[in-house]
C-alpha cells in the first residue's frame, strides 16, 4: 500500500509543465533513448490517437541519428547523470553549440527523451521553440509502458491540433513580431480624403429653440436678417454638405497633429420678395483651415485590425468667398451694388471625437463629430457662429517603430 501510493505521488509531482507544447496534426515524433528503449514507437503512437483522436495520423520513429551522434550522445549522458526533480528545466540547457543547432533544426518534430535512473524512468520534451526542455515527467520503472505513454499523450498532446506549416510559411512566421514588440506603440503619418455634412445644431441635444430664429432668418435688401446678425447662419442656410483632404502624424500612438483642409457651399437666405428678382444665383463658399491636436489609444483586437478612439481639440481659420451674378439685361440695384460682406476671416475653435479603424496597417476608415465655435475678436457680421458635423474619411497610413 505504502508503495502505491509512493508511486502515485512520485507520478503526480513528476508531470511538471513548463511550456505547453505544440499538438501538431499529423505530427510527427522522435524517440530518443539513453539506455535501454522504454516506450516503442508503435505504442507511443497509438498512445497518441487513442487519447486525442483530432491528432490524425501521427508518425512515431526512433531517433537513431540522435543515439549515433556522439555530441548529443554525451549531452544524454550528462543529463542521465544529473537529472533531479530539484532542478528546473533551464537548468537542462545544453551548452554545446551543436546540440542546440540540432535542437532547433527540429522544426515541427518533437524530440522525446527517455532515460532510466534510480529505478525511475525519466522523460523530456524538447521541440524547436526552445532548447530547454518543454516537459519533464518521471515514472516508477516498473509501471507499465502503455499506460506510461497514455499518460503522456492525454498530458502534453491532449490540446487542439494544429496544422503543421510548409517551410515558406514557417520562414514567414519566423519573421512575425513577438508579442512584446507587436504592444509596443507606433508612430504614423497618414493622408485622407474626408465628406460630411455641417448644421448649425445638434440633432437630440441642443433644443431646435435656441437656433429657430437664426434658422428661420431672411436678408432684406442684400442688407439685414430678420435674426441675429452675428451668426453666418441668421444669412446662409447652415445645413450642406462639406468636402476636404487632411494629412496627420502621431507618436507613440498617442498624440498627434493633423492639418485639414473643408470646403463647402451655402445659399443666400433671400426672402422671395421683388427685391431679388435680379438675381440668377447667390451662393458662398467656405473654406476652412484646421490644425487639431489629437489624443488617442489604439487598440489590437485582430491582427490586421486596430481600432483607434479619439479625441481633438482644433484651432481653425475660415472665409467666404461669393458666387452672385445676375440675370441677362439686369444691371443691379442700388442695394445689390451695397449688399452685405462677411470678414475677411474667422478664428474658430473646434472639439472632436471620432473612432478610427485600420486594415492590413495602411488602410482605414475615420468616422467623427465635433462642433465648432466662431471666436473672433470681431463684432461684426457671423461673429458669433457655432455648428456642428458628422463626417467619415478613408485613409492611407505609413507606421515604424
Amino acid at each position: 500500500m505504502f508503495k502505491s501510493i509512493v508511486k502515485l505521488a512520485v507520478i503526480f509531482l513528476a508531470l511538471n509543465s513548463y511550456a505547453q507544447p505544440t499538438v501538431w496534426k499529423d505530427g510527427e515524433f522522435l524517440l530518443w533513448n539513453y539506455g535501454k528503449q522504454y516506450v516503442s514507437p508503435a505504442d507511443f503512437c497509438f498512445a497518441l490517437r487513442y487519447e486525442n483522436e483530432k491528432t490524425g495520423n501521427p508518425n512515431c520513429y526512433t531517433a537513431g541519428d540522435w543515439e549515433r551522434d556522439t555530441t548529443v550522445t554525451l549531452y544524454a549522458k550528462w543529463l542521465n547523470t544529473n537529472l533531479s526533480s530539484a532542478l528546473k528545466a533551464e537548468d537542462l540547457k545544453p551548452r554545446h553549440l551543436h546540440v542546440i543547432e540540432r535542437l532547433q533544426s527540429l522544426k515541427d518534430r518533437n524530440l522525446l527523451f527517455s532515460t532510466t535512473k534510480d529505478n525511475q524512468v525519466w522523460f523530456l520534451l524538447f521541440d524547436e521553440t526552445s532548447t530547454e526542455p518543454k516537459e519533464i515527467a518521471v515514472f516508477p520503472l516498473d509501471m507499465d509502458s502503455a499506460k506510461v505513454a497514455r499518460k503522456i499523450a492525454s498530458d502534453w498532446f491532449g490540446g487542439k491540433p494544429q496544422i503543421r506549416l510548409s517551410d515558406a510559411e514557417r520562414a514567414a512566421k519566423q519573421k512575425e513580431p513577438d508579442a512584446y514588440y507587436a504592444e509596443q506603440p507606433m508612430h504614423d503619418v497618414w493622408f485622407g480624403v474626408i465628406t460630411g455634412w455641417n448644421k448649425a445644431y445638434i440633432p437630440f441635444i441642443t433644443p431646435k429653440s435656441w437656433y429657430k430664429r437664426k434658422l428661420n432668418s431672411k436678408i432684406i435688401n442684400y442688407k439685414y436678417p430678420t435674426g441675429d446678425s452675428t451668426s453666418v447662419w441668421s444669412y446662409l442656410e447652415d445645413s450642406s454638405p462639406f468636402f476636404g483632404a487632411y494629412i496627420g502624424g502621431s507618436v507613440y500612438d498617442f498624440i498627434g497633429l493633423e492639418f485639414e483642409f473643408h470646403r463647402s457651399s451655402h445659399r443666400a437666405k433671400t426672402d422671395g420678395s421683388d427685391t431679388y428678382h435680379e438675381l440668377d444665383e447667390w451662393t458662398f463658399n467656405r473654406y476652412e483651415l484646421l490644425l487639431s491636436l489629437i489624443f488617442m489609444q489604439v487598440f489590437t483586437p485582430h491582427p490586421k485590425i486596430e481600432i483607434e478612439p479619439y479625441a481633438s481639440a482644433s484651432f481653425m481659420f475660415s472665409f467666404f468667398t461669393e458666387n452672385i451674378s445676375l440675370n441677362e439685361g439686369e444691371a443691379g440695384s442700388p442695394e445689390y451694388k451695397d449688399r452685405f460682406e462677411f470678414e475677411p476671416y474667422y478664428r474658430n475653435v473646434g472639439f472632436n471625437l471620432g473612432l478610427r479603424t485600420a486594415f492590413f496597417k495602411n488602410y482605414a476608415i475615420n468616422l467623427r463629430t465635433g462642433v465648432t465655435r466662431t471666436a473672433t475678436i470681431q463684432k461684426g457680421i457671423g461673429s458669433s457662429t457655432t455648428d456642428v458635423y458628422v463626417a467619415a474619411g478613408v485613409e492611407y497610413h505609413i507606421r515604424w517603430r
